[in-house]
């Protein structure tokens, strides 16, 4: 059996007297290090997208120079990567929450329909490209019941249970 570890969010603010505190995936990794973490065989992530306006291969904002990135997403995933194998060596990336939320219902992250199939097909793309990916799982198979405002939309079958175009093209990549 193979343990992960890890499993970060795209983005943290490494400030722990805000509000809403987080911490960065890179951040966190270096913190891992620093308190002796190993005996894992992958490293997880959640390289979620920030804006509907960003397909996958979108890199987030570049940070202020000396500074360390606050955000990986698929765009930048390469500086994970590097950062991985820096701290780690060559440990494998399993990438375990991923999904474009759709508008209906969702008005503020959504993406057409059209669009979320297009951004499925072009991030398992960019997984599969990349030799230490291993794992690339799409968050959720059928949207959420709750209101757009508290659920989550990024499902292949709508929350009636018709099917998006997303739904035909993962069919299509499982081939």
């Amino acid at each position: 059996s193979k343990v992960a570890c890890g499993v970060t969010g795209p983005r943290g603010n490494n400030n722990p007297g805000a509000a809403r505190a987080s911490t960065s995936p890179l951040a966190f990794l270096r913190a891992m290090k620093t308190a002796g973490a190993t005996g894992f065989a992958a490293y997880a992530h959640h390289p979620y997208y920030g804006g509907p306006s960003e397909t996958p291969s979108t890199a987030p904002p570049r940070p202020p120079r000396g500074q360390l990135p606050t955000a990986v997403t698929l765009g930048n995933l390469n500086v994970l990567i590097a950062e991985v194998t820096r701290l780690y060596g060559k440990k494998r990336i399993w990438l375990t929450e991923y999904g474009y939320q759709t508008n209906p219902p969702d008005r503020i992250f959504g993406v057409s329909f059209v669009n979320q199939a297009r951004y499925l097909t072009e991030a398992y793309g960019i997984a599969k490209r990349h030799p230490r990916i291993d794992m690339f799982l799409w968050f959720l198979l059928r949207d959420e019941q709750r209101a757009a405002s508290q659920g989550w939309e990024s499902g292949l079958l709508t929350a009636a249970g018709k099917r998006k175009p997303s739904f035909a093209a993962f069919q299509r990549l499982r081939g």
